[in-house]
């Protein structure tokens, strides 16, 4: 049975837990509440399974050490898909250092925020970054926004999800959910 990670899975993401185990997957899902891991094992399919992974993912070394145990009950992690605040800027490293150390080849979705498509703003390209880890298939997601009748919003949680769910579909290297030009017309937090 394949084995994959979700960070944020019971949240934002909670609908790409939810295809996982729909398609066969062991699915580990990293939460930092319990509340929010119990909503999502009493919806998952009974095609996979959820592995609750309860751990902050700030706190580096307990995130190491769940990933590392997951991967030891269940297999080496096949894909990921990462979405992690900034409070934590170091946790999508951790990561991809222990899958990559798996010796074989992981594909590594990461979510990131709006704020990466920003014409204004300087980030570095973000690929480049993991580069180093040469056993992942590292996919860019940009989640973005929604124009309607000449209004914008954010995305809800279903667009996220399906969003998401297509682009792992599809395994572009860069991927955005929604739209985020023209840049103007995003909504204000």
């Amino acid at each position: 049975m394949p084995h994959t990670l979700i960070t944020g899975g019971t949240g934002m993401l909670k609908d790409v837990s939810l295809y996982y185990a729909q398609h066969g997957s062991t699915v580990s899902v990293i939460a930092r509440n319990q509340q929010g891991i119990d909503e999502l094992i009493t919806k998952k399919d009974e095609y996979g399974f959820i592995n609750p992974l309860r751990v902050d993912y700030s706190d580096y070394q307990r995130l190491e050490q769940k990933i590392n145990l997951a991967i030891e009950h269940y297999g080496k992690i096949e894909s990921c898909v990462n979405w992690i605040h900034s409070s934590a800027p170091e946790a999508p490293y951790i990561i991809a250092e222990i899958l990559n150390n798996q010796n074989i080849k992981c594909k590594f979705f990461h979510v990131l925020g709006c704020e990466y498509a920003d014409p204004s703003l300087e980030f570095p390209e973000i690929e480049k970054t993991f580069e180093r880890f040469v056993n992942l298939i590292y996919r860019k997601i940009i989640l973005g926004f929604v124009v309607e009748d000449e209004k914008a919003r954010w995305l809800t949680k279903t667009e996220i999800g399906n969003g998401v769910i297509d682009a792992v579909e599809k395994e572009k290297d860069s991927f955005i959910v929604g739209k985020t030009e023209p840049w103007k017309f995003r909504p204000k937090y």
